[in-house]
C-alpha cells in the first residue's frame, strides 16, 4: 500500500470568499418538511442524498478546497497526462472533471456525466468556457457509452450507490486497453479529532446515523481494494491521505454543514431538530470546545484506488 496520512490544512475562516465557514440556514420547519423529499422516495429514486440545491453546491465548492488537492495528487500520481480521454463519473458541481480537465490539456477530452440535469445545469454555468470538458446525463446504474476512455475517475461516488462491485466492472469495460480506473472515496467512520469532544462526538454520531439511515457506505474507502478485486480488476495500487487543521484552523465546518445538509431528513426520523443543535452557532461552537482542548481535528479519510486495465 502506497501512501501517507497527509494533506492540506482547512483553510482559515478569514480566508478567500467561499471558504468561510457557514453554518447551513433553512425556512420554518413547516416550509423544510413540505420541501424536502420523504426518505423513501429518495431511496426508491435513488436519488443523491443532500439534494441539488445552490446550497448544496455551496457546501460542495467548500469541500472542493479541501479535498481538490488531494484528488489533484491522486490523478498526477495514477498517471493522467496530456492529451487523455477521461470520464468523470457523478461529476455533481464539476470539480473533478476541473481537475482531470487541467491534466489532460487543451489537447484532451473530459466527459463529465451525472444522472442529475440540475447539477449539470450547474455544472455547465461554472465551466462552460473550458473547451475539453462535455457534460452528459447519464446513470451509473445504467451506464453504457458507446466510446471508451483513457481514464475513469471519480470521487466520493461509490458510497452512494447500492452495487459498487457492479458498478467497477462497467467502468472497466468503459477503458481502453491499458486505461486507467481511478476512484477517491471517503471513510469517515475513523475517530474525527485527537481529542473526542462531546460536541464532536454528537456530530459525529448524527451524520453516521444519517448514513446509516441512506443505506450510505460510511467506509466505501477503505474497502476500495476489496471491490477492486470482486470486480475483477487488477488489484490496485492504494493511497491515503486527509485534511487537517487545529486551533484557528480547525475543519469544524465541514462536518457542521455536511451534518446541516442531512438535517431535515434527521428532522422527519424525529432524531433531532435544528433548534436542539443550535445550528446556526454549531460551527463556533464546535471550533471553540476543539480549540479549547488544544485538539487536531481530521477531515475524512480519503481512500485512493488506482489500476490499469488490460
Amino acid at each position: 500500500m502506497k501512501g501517507s496520512l497527509s494533506g492540506p490544512t482547512f483553510p482559515r475562516r478569514g480566508g478567500p470568499p467561499g471558504t468561510r465557514a457557514r453554518a447551513l440556514r433553512f425556512a420554518d420547519p413547516l416550509l423544510r418538511t413540505t420541501l424536502v423529499p420523504t426518505i423513501a422516495a429518495m431511496k426508491e429514486q435513488n436519488r443523491y442524498v443532500l439534494g441539488e440545491s445552490e446550497t448544496e453546491q455551496l457546501r460542495l465548492r467548500d469541500q472542493s478546497v479541501v479535498l481538490d488537492p488531494l484528488t489533484r495528487q491522486l490523478h498526477t500520481e495514477a498517471g493522467i497526462t496530456a492529451g487523455m480521454s477521461v470520464l468523470d463519473i457523478g461529476t455533481g458541481a464539476g470539480h473533478v472533471a476541473a481537475i482531470a480537465a487541467d491534466l489532460v490539456g487543451p489537447s484532451g477530452h473530459v466527459l463529465a456525466v451525472d444522472r442529475n440535469p440540475e447539477a449539470l445545469d450547474g455544472a455547465r454555468d461554472r465551466l462552460g468556457h473550458r473547451r475539453e470538458i462535455e457534460f452528459a446525463e447519464a446513470d451509473l446504474d445504467s451506464l453504457d457509452l458507446d466510446q471508451q476512455f483513457d481514464a475513469v475517475v471519480g470521487r466520493a461516488v461509490l458510497m452512494h450507490v447500492s452495487s459498487p462491485v457492479e458498478v467497477l466492472r462497467r467502468l472497466g469495460r468503459h477503458l481502453r486497453p491499458g486505461g486507467l480506473l481511478v476512484m477517491h472515496e471517503l471513510d469517515v467512520s475513523q475517530e474525527w479529532a485527537s481529542v473526542n469532544t462531546p460536541l464532536l462526538e454528537r456530530v459525529r454520531e448524527l451524520i453516521l446515523q444519517a448514513f446509516g439511515i441512506f443505506g450510505i457506505d460510511s467506509r466505501a474507502g477503505r474497502d476500495l481494494f476489496a471491490a477492486y478485486r470482486s470486480a475483477g480488476l487488477p488489484d490496485p495500487h492504494l493511497t491515503l491521505s486527509a485534511p487537517a487543521g487545529g486551533g484557528a484552523e480547525a475543519p469544524s465546518f465541514g462536518w457542521v454543514n455536511a451534518l446541516a445538509a442531512l438535517l431535515p431528513y434527521l428532522e422527519q426520523q424525529g432524531i433531532v431538530t435544528a433548534d436542539e443543535l443550535g445550528i446556526d452557532s454549531l460551527t463556533q461552537r464546535l471550533t471553540d470546545e476543539l480549540d479549547a482542548e488544544d485538539a487536531t481535528l481530521l477531515g475524512p479519510l480519503l481512500y485512493g484506488a488506482y489500476c490499469t486495465v488490460d
